[in-house]
């Protein structure tokens, strides 16, 4: 056992049967407790950390914290805290949500005994300092890179990541579910810490776990992080306000406000609620009164959890031996541990920040100005808020709603324009699906805004509530496909299989920023059922590209601004045999007349006429192997197309690409299960594939995890990028030789 120091054990003890008058505390100011911290730093730019740091460099894992003493453990913290700002300046991340739980995550690893213990990190994006003191600080060069070290906590990656995560509102669940587990195999140690922030409560799974856990009385503490952040960003103009989306948030903050931190000799006066009844009884007196100092009950309480707080959780002094007391108490009843934080604590750019610098590229510690470089074309995520904005001009209608995602999803930039039409729900994609159900039956045109992989915690409100009603509700699904560093738990694979399957919904996806443009404004004049709308993680093309390589014709060079309604469930033909420019030449049944790419010797027999059909913006690599194909061999004819919709399945397009080539390859951005599967059956139906004529190849993601990554190097590693379509199309052609399994294998 850890203790911090026999003479408050002592008072500790003294306090649990004797009646002592309360210290009176104000709740401590975000500036003071940075001061306090930062001592001897300047008071502004340029900020630098410690030269050394000589107990940080002692701690290997969490036992060499045993011997250290208070002062020793408030240095730690300081000296960790600019270990990560140092480590992510170098590699970019989520960074002040780290940055607010230091002295809770030194707390944590002091009094508990990891891996027996079991602490788990909703969403888990403030692990930083966790993986610190855990043995894997050497290798935060790597974080969020091809074989380095996740962002998020990752049981495989250490037996100290208690639970794996990245979505949020699940770490009670968990808990809980641990505590029942170690208590049913009759395990030596029961302490299971879940560690959950303001936002992250206010997803519904958060209190249907704290609803179980104090009716079965599961020995747990829930740390609810309070520090004010519960949307990205926190601040965003909406139909509430500027104020935190969250009505807990409210509660939890009038909390703090309308009473001081407790201390550890308040807290150990509410112990008794802890004991068993007998002693209860004797300490009657003492139970009321705690009961009206602490708070006068709380939604916690009443949900059978025992309630401590608020207290400063960056003051490790008093936080120490109240999570000591938690530890040791013989109590199954759930507690709920409330401490206040400050987002980017110890930083002054991270504080001074809207968003409080959460996710960060590189940046200058000095002045806290990320290294950005120029891009090339707006993101797709603004890219859409923009054509939303247009639409929503001209139609009243017009709604935007997000789950805490403003920023992601661009619903921030919607929302400076029409903040009365904006809603954010807090982290409630459920509750948002069906919100938009019931606006869409007053006759609004709800666009819920919602991350791809965080629609999957919608699921059955899209069936139940919208599709089998039939109501007109446009899902919006930014970071569609591969997203790059935040690794498996934030692709956005699963959509087209999860959602194709589903009757009513119409489903598209662009393959370019004039596409986006044109889907939204599809989405907006569309009335007669849900709409889906995917679209990826990343910038657009750019006029030249667009130009060159997609064949578009832009009166002078400029991309339009306003977007066309384009006709449900028809595909386009992109490229013909010859290259891009052949679609506004003569084209021959059988080839091209481009003299330069063969003429009309090119695609004389069926096998050498390949059909490339693209859903998503995969449709720029199917171009460029399309290009490189016919260059390598003067035989082939190469077509392109862009489905753009799902469902309805342009059934004319896809027959005419069947009827006419001899190779027919699917690809998209999506797991099994989705566009290549709907063709497959189509075609399987339609008889296309009964006479043997015909190739078929979908190319998807394959069956397997990414790992956090660049988008490029994921899709390297998926068989998705130019060369893989073109040895795909060069194998099915017999232009090359293609090993058989056992001589691969020998």
């Amino acid at each position: 056992m850890k203790f911090i120091s026999a003479v408050a054990l002592s008072a500790a003890a003294a306090t649990t049967t004797a009646f002592t008058a309360p210290v009176s505390k104000a709740p401590v100011s975000s500036t003071r407790l940075f001061d306090a911290v930062n001592t001897g730093n300047p008071p502004g730019p340029p900020y630098s950390g410690p030269a050394s740091k000589p107990i940080l460099d002692s701690i290997k894992f969490p036992r060499d914290m045993n011997r250290l003493d208070m002062k020793e453990l408030q240095q730690l913290a300081h000296e960790l805290r600019w270990e990560i700002i140092e480590a992510v300046s170098q590699t970019g991340g989520h960074f002040s949500s780290s940055l607010g739980v230091t002295e809770l995550t030194v707390a944590l690893h002091y009094v508990f005994d990891m891996p027996e213990d079991d602490i788990i990190w909703d969403v888990a994006h403030q692990c930083y300092p966790h993986k610190m003191l855990t043995g894997r600080r050497e290798r935060f060069p790597t974080l969020r890179q091809l074989n380095g070290i996740s962002g998020f906590c990752k049981r495989k990656e250490s037996e100290y990541d208690s639970f794996g995560a990245g979505h949020s509102s699940t770490s009670i669940s968990a808990a809980q579910g641990m505590s029942v587990g170690k208590s049913l195999l009759n395990k030596r140690k029961n302490n299971c810490i879940a560690v959950i922030g303001d936002g992250a409560i206010t997803g519904g799974m958060a209190y249907e776990a704290m609803n179980n856990a104090g009716y079965l009385s599961s020995r747990m503490i829930v740390v609810l992080n309070d520090n004010g952040q519960v949307s990205l960003p926190t601040g965003t103009q909406t139909a509430g306000g500027v104020r935190p989306a969250s009505q807990l948030a409210a509660y939890t903050s009038n909390l703090i406000v309308s009473q001081p931190f407790q201390d550890f000799r308040d807290f150990a006066k509410s112990l008794n609620r802890l004991f068993p009844e007998n002693v209860q009884d004797v300490n009657k007196r003492i139970d009321e009164y705690a009961r009206g100092l602490v708070t006068g009950g709380t939604v916690f309480e009443e949900l059978g959890f025992f309630y401590v707080g608020p207290i400063d959780g960056h003051d490790l002094e008093n936080m120490v031996p109240i999570l000591e007391k938690l530890r040791d108490s013989d109590s199954n009843k759930p507690v709920l541990l409330h401490i206040k934080t400050t987002k980017g604590y110890g930083y002054p750019p991270a504080m001074a920040a809207s968003d409080r610098m959460h996710g960060v590229g590189k940046f200058d510690i000095a002045t806290g100005v990320q290294v950005k470089g120029k891009a090339a074309a707006p993101s797709f995520t603004s890219i859409f808020a923009n054509a939303l904005i247009d639409e929503a001009t001209d139609d009243r209608a017009i709604v935007g709603i997000t789950a805490a995602m403003p920023g992601g999803t661009g619903m921030d930039i919607f929302g400076r324009r029409f903040p009365k039409r904006t809603f954010d729900v807090g982290i409630a994609e459920q509750h948002a699906v069906t919100f938009a159900a019931g606006m869409a039956c007053e006759g609004l045109k709800p666009f819920c805004c919602i991350y791809s992989t965080f629609m999957q915690r919608g699921y059955d409100q899209v069936v139940h509530d919208v599709a089998i009603q039939n109501l007109p509700v446009r899902m919006m699904l930014d970071r569609a496909g591969v997203v790059g560093n935040d690794g498996p738990t934030h692709h956005g694979c699963y959509d087209l299989a999860y959602l194709g399957c589903i009757p009513n919904l119409t489903i598209m996806s662009p393959s370019d920023e004039i596409e986006l443009r044109n889907m939204v404004a599809t989405c907006a004049g569309f009335d007669d059922g849900p709409t889906v709308l995917r679209y990826p993680r990343g910038v657009g093309y750019g006029a030249d590209k667009l130009q060159d390589l997609f064949g578009y014709e832009l009166e002078d060079g400029e991309i339009p601004t306003r977007g066309e309604p384009v006709e449900i469930g028809k595909g386009r033909i992109i490229r013909k045999p010859g290259g891009i420019r052949a679609l506004s030449e003569e084209i021959t049944a059988n080839g091209s007349s481009d003299s330069k790419l063969g003429g009309g010797s090119r695609g004389q027999r069926r096998e050498d006429r390949v059909a490339i059909l693209s859903i998503g913006t995969r449709l720029s690599e199917a171009l460029i192997a399309a290009d490189e194909v016919e260059e390598m061999d003067p035989d082939l004819a190469v077509t392109v197309a862009d489905a753009r919709f799902m469902k309805p399945l342009d059934t004319e397009l896809v027959r005419e690409l069947a009827k006419d080539n001899g190779i027919l390859i699917t690809i998209e951005e999506g797991s099994i299960g989705g566009f290549g599967d709907h063709v497959l059956h189509f075609l399987s139906l339609d008889g296309a594939l009964d006479e043997g004529g015909l190739k078929f190849r979908p190319m998807v993601l394959p069956d397997a995890y990414f790992e956090a990554a660049t988008q490029y190097e994921q899709y390297e590693m998926a068989g998705l990028n130019s060369h893989h379509i073109r040895g795909t199309v060069l194998r099915l052609a017999k232009k090359v030789d293609v090993p058989v399994l056992s001589e691969v294998s020998d």
